[in-house]
């Protein structure tokens, strides 16, 4: 049965709607269509679905000679110590990028950047001369190149009149093995204030290749089932930075039947020490129209104490773009880190 027809035959009426909280629906949202300002999350890998005015020149400065000289602002990352997918190791780990460019009145900055062997996050910062509000966005999203696919979000928050700091997430995703180094390109063209639609063009063009931190991977092969769905905790990557956990979702026929879409994400993280992490989920890919679909979670750097891990799966039911019909919490997964 088509996409289409599912969701054509399907009785709303008959849908009993579930309260989830906020950080629930947070939470779903960026499983499905990406975390905060949403760019291009996915450009889908499954098989299933596949201002005008004169630009002033533009000036390239590039780390350390020249760059370290002359940044307008420092420390991107620790201005969203606040935010809940916050990672106190970026810091410590980050490769230092420092690009900067002028053009029609506005100066970007790349500061630095991390990638965990699944997904890059990047710092930058914007400081203008034009007026871009406190909701601005980039025409164009980070592309990695050589990929088949990719995800990611964009969030950025205004700190002064003329100063907006800007954190990105891509994951990448790759046929064959993901590699060590990755080319990265930005190009924005332009960036437009969303509550009055006003755009600022101009020439920027952002060039830098990032090599991903060591990790050490772990089989664990735990699978979780309500019979309809089974969860597989595949494996776990650590580094310094972040423990990246990957997951295969497989969903029986009768359940892509009655539901469009069927998603899978963890909803808390504990060690027995007693933290709790904050999971954020990468998006993942699907080849057989989601009935098998691979994803991943990522957390910050586990404490090194800890002895145990538990993660809890739910399951989000959704007619399409609706609402969330239902949510199911599955067992817990139990992984010994030593």
């Amino acid at each position: 049965m088509s996409d289409l027809k599912k969701l054509v035959d399907l009785n709303i009426d008959a849908i009993e709607l579930v309260e989830v909280s906020d950080l629930e629906k947070q939470r779903v949202k960026q499983h499905v269509l990406g975390k905060k300002k949403k760019a291009n999350w996915f450009k889908y890998v499954a098989a299933a679905a596949t201002l005008t005015g004169v630009v002033t020149a533009t000036t390239m400065f590039t780390a350390p000679s020249i760059a370290s000289q002359i940044p307008f602002i420092k420390g991107v990352m620790q201005y969203f110590a606040e935010e809940e997918t916050f990672n106190p190791h970026f810091g410590a780990v980050a490769t230092d990028v420092t690009q900067i460019q002028s053009s029609n009145g506005v100066t970007v900055m790349i500061e630095d950047a991390v990638f965990d062997g699944t997904a890059i996050t990047i710092a930058y910062a914007i400081e203008t001369e034009k007026q871009l509000g406190n909701n601005p966005n980039a025409k164009s999203f980070f592309d990695v190149q050589e990929v088949t696919g990719a995800g990611g979000s964009d969030y950025m928050k205004k700190i002064s009149d003329t100063t907006y700091i800007g954190t990105a997430k891509i994951v990448p995703h790759f046929k064959e093995e993901m590699p060590q180094t990755l080319e990265v390109i930005w190009e924005p063209t332009a960036f437009t204030d969303y509550e009055t639609n006003q755009t600022v063009k101009g020439d920027w063009s952002f060039h830098f290749t990032i090599q991903a931190l060591e990790n050490n991977k772990v089989i664990v092969n735990e699978i979780v089932t309500n019979d309809d769905i089974s969860v597989t905790l595949t494996s776990y990557e650590t580094n310094d930075y972040s423990t990246v956990f990957h997951v295969q979702q497989i969903v029986s026929d009768a359940v892509l039947e009655k539901w469009q879409h069927v998603t899978t994400d963890f909803v808390r993280i504990t060690d027995d020490l007693g933290n709790e992490y904050y999971p954020n989920n990468n998006g993942g890919a699907s080849y057989d129209a989601l009935k098998t679909y691979e994803w991943s979670s990522s957390i910050q750097a586990i404490d090194e104490k800890a002895s145990t891990l538990t993660l809890v799966p739910a399951v989000y039911y959704s007619a399409g773009n609706g609402p969330i019909a239902m949510k199911e919490e599955l067992e817990p997964i139990h992984i010994t880190l030593k």
